[in-house]
């Protein structure tokens, strides 16, 4: 646990209290942010997050070694001003340099660590972790209380909601499995693919980065690798690219906001042109990968100037190719991967599941589409891997059930988050910003569809850090 712990009492009764709800990756940088600026203002930081593990939601929380950052460690800076911070780090402990792609775990352990260094160096700030949960968020004249699940009632000036990806959404075919043996609805789930040991035939729906990590994992654990069968599927059969071992970090020129935001699917086009086309214009060997990247800075631009039926074709029509070149796997577990498609142990799959029940004997027995043809199969066990899940409706979270019954929240119009300000606010019913209630993270994805990789999260702890202790 963090040493900074001991530092638990108000350094003064005029400390602005931020609560900060869920204690995965946004909710660490926020509160270093916050402690870091205590020099300023004083500040007392409360996380609540009910498993007590910080920096250990769905994309760190892992404790495989294999699962590796999708991201070289040059990016992956937990603080801006300070691009060479977790290079410096690995450095330390001969963990690898810029290029390398870091075991999640051990940017974990980095996470917490820059969290309790800000703790320790903070001026006039103070950090408690509970080991809670919210239930209800009650907003007053004089303040904000927080219930918690042990009947706790923490008082607050703000609180940011760092509550991270909501669980995988369930395929509707496959809800006849719920509690079925050998089903597994959420393989981030503590122990969730321990339950798969033994088991030959498997199917894995979805084919991206959450699958990848799931059958490296199943190969590696079964005790009879020769004899297992995982079948990857998904409506389109697409899996993720790979970054390339060493990128170089060039200023292609690529989007024109004053014209790219008017059509989705024109740019598309230009996009695909340029990668086809002019790959080479400015440099000899430009590689697609430069293309994809040269874009990203301007997702968020592009995706505000869009109107509502330009985000809904972006959604329908270029989403998924987007996704596979945008979010890419580290090349070892690229190589990986390939080698159990290249030895037969997986194969990849278009299509869908039709019907799923289980079967007298144990296993499960499924009705798909299976590459153009309908076909019945059975299978020992069905690993849901199609990712974080687009619901924030109730009954998912249950501090945002809260806030939709009370008002105080509503979800973006595409589902894909809650709908916030362009400041981070959350937005009432109504149409009101709510002054005391702040998003991070994955939650904004709605009106920031760039907003789930540290280099988004840092930028926006900075910017909420700074507008709390500004206006206190």
């Amino acid at each position: 646990m963090l040493k900074a712990m001991a530092k638990q009492q108000l350094a003064s009764n005029e400390a602005v209290r931020v609560a900060v709800v869920g204690g995965g990756a946004s909710a660490v940088l926020l509160a270093a942010r916050l402690l870091d600026a205590s020099v300023a203002q004083a500040v007392h930081v409360s996380i609540v997050e009910p498993s007590g593990r910080l920096a250990a939601g769905v994309a760190y929380g892992t404790d495989d070694s294999e699962h590796l950052l999708n991201v070289r460690a040059s990016g992956m800076s937990a603080d801006p001003s300070q691009p060479g911070d977790l290079v410096d780090w690995m450095a330390q402990r001969s963990l690898g340099g810029p290029d390398t792609f870091l075991p999640r775990r051990e940017f974990r352990t980095y996470l917490q660590e820059h969290l309790e260094a800000a703790a320790e160096r903070a001026t006039s700030g103070t950090l408690e972790v509970l080991t809670d949960q919210v239930v209800a968020v009650e907003i007053s004249s004089e303040s904000t209380h927080l219930e918690l699940a042990s009947g706790t009632v923490v008082a607050a000036d703000y609180v940011v909601l760092a509550i991270g990806n909501p669980a995988p959404g369930i395929p509707s075919p496959l809800a006849t499995l719920i509690g079925a043996e050998g089903w597994v609805p959420d393989p981030w789930a503590p122990g969730a693919l321990k339950e798969l040991q033994g088991k030959q035939r498997i199917l894995l729906v979805g084919t991206g980065l959450t699958m990848a990590d799931v059958a490296l994992t199943l190969s590696r654990q079964n005790p009879k690798p020769e004899h297992l069968e995982l079948l990857a599927l998904s409506r389109n059969g697409l899996l993720p690219k790979s970054h390339l071992l060493v990128q170089p970090p060039r200023p292609l020129q690529v989007i024109d906001l004053a014209q790219d935001a008017d059509d989705v699917l024109a740019l598309q086009a230009k996009i695909v042109r340029r990668i086809r086309d002019h790959v080479g214009a400015e440099y000899p060997d430009e590689n697609w990968r430069e293309v994809i990247d040269a874009i990203r800075p301007f997702a968020n631009a592009l995706w505000r100037r869009f109107d509502d039926e330009q985000q809904r074709l972006f959604l329908s029509r270029v989403l998924r190719d987007w996704d596979v070149h945008r979010h890419r796997m580290s090349p070892p577990t690229a190589q990986r991967l390939g080698a159990l498609i290249t030895s037969g142990v997986m194969t990849t799959h278009v299509g869908q599941v039709l019907q799923a029940s289980s079967s007298a004997l144990g296993g499960i027995v499924l009705e798909l589409e299976l590459d153009g043809t309908q076909k019945e199969l059975e299978v020992d066990a069905v690993v849901n891997c199609t990712g974080p899940g687009r619901s924030w409706l109730p009954p998912e979270n249950p501090v945002v059930t809260d806030l939709m019954n009370s008002g105080l929240a509503q979800p973006d119009p595409h589902g894909l988050g809650l709908l916030t300000t362009a400041e981070g606010h959350l937005v009432k019913e109504t149409g009101e910003a709510v002054d005391q209630i702040f998003v991070i993270g994955p939650p904004r994805r709605g009106t920031l569809f760039e907003t789930t990789a540290i280099p988004e999260l840092r930028s926006q702890a900075l910017h909420i850090a700074d507008q709390i202790l500004l206006r206190s």
